[in-house]
């Protein structure tokens, strides 16, 4: 396991910088935890204890609000992480976190990942590049949303998704389509309802599944 562990720290743009002697002290303070499909790994306003990374199938990220509407922030697939943002600073979640499918993590707590940062300070530096590159694609989604139509945002989405999707086996519903874009179910519909009849997706009760990703693409660049 500890293996896949180290694998782990390579592919992320979160650790992957740091010196091999700062990844085998991340090995050894890490532990592993499985969800069930659907289990809730953490909510929204939950305190910040430990940050985790995927080691094999894939979570949900989604933003909620008392009255049970949620926006789809993504997916997160093995070598990614979740919830670092919370585990440096210490504020509480800003998201619900549910495991698509079973799912098993890789657990660093907040607390040993802080003794080795205060240990080694100049290893923040190679967060900066991370959330660096978060906001430039946080800034590229409002600008998606403020200048393009909402089917060329959903054909976009659905192609960012789709090998994801496709590898580990995740259904979207077209609620969490829609919730992904940030509108409603009907918004989206009579568009999905035309790429059907055109046989570019399929759509059952709980999945909308590309099976024409060519066309979807070839509509975008027009």
């Amino acid at each position: 396991m500890s293996d896949t562990i180290l694998q782990q720290l390579d592919q992320t743009g979160l650790f992957r910088d740091f010196d091999d002697e700062a990844k085998q002290q991340l090995v050894d303070m890490s532990r592993t935890q499985t969800f069930s499909s659907g289990e809730v790994i953490y909510r929204i306003g939950d305190e910040a204890t430990a940050l985790f990374g995927v080691l094999d199938g894939a979570v949900k990220l989604l933003g909620e609000n008392r009255s049970g509407q949620f926006f789809l922030f993504g997916l997160t697939t093995p070598g990614r992480w979740f919830g670092d943002s919370s585990a440096l600073d210490g504020e509480p979640r800003a998201q619900t976190v549910v495991a698509a499918g079973d799912t098993k993590v890789m657990k660093l707590l907040r607390c040993d990942l802080l003794k080795l940062l205060e240990a080694r300070p100049e290893l923040y530096q190679h967060f900066v590049t991370v959330f660096c590159l978060r906001l430039r694609q946080a800034g590229k989604v409002l600008e998606d949303a403020a200048f393009l139509s909402v089917a060329v945002r959903l054909g976009k989405q659905l192609l960012r998704l789709h090998k994801v999707r496709e590898q580990y086996g995740i259904k979207l519903t077209r609620e969490e389509l829609a919730a992904s874009l940030g509108v409603s179910r009907q918004s989206i519909y009579r568009v999905l309802k035309s790429w059907e009849e055109e046989q570019w997706i399929t759509m059952s009760y709980g999945d909308v599944r590309v099976i024409e990703p060519e066309a979807i693409e070839a509509l975008l660049v027009e």
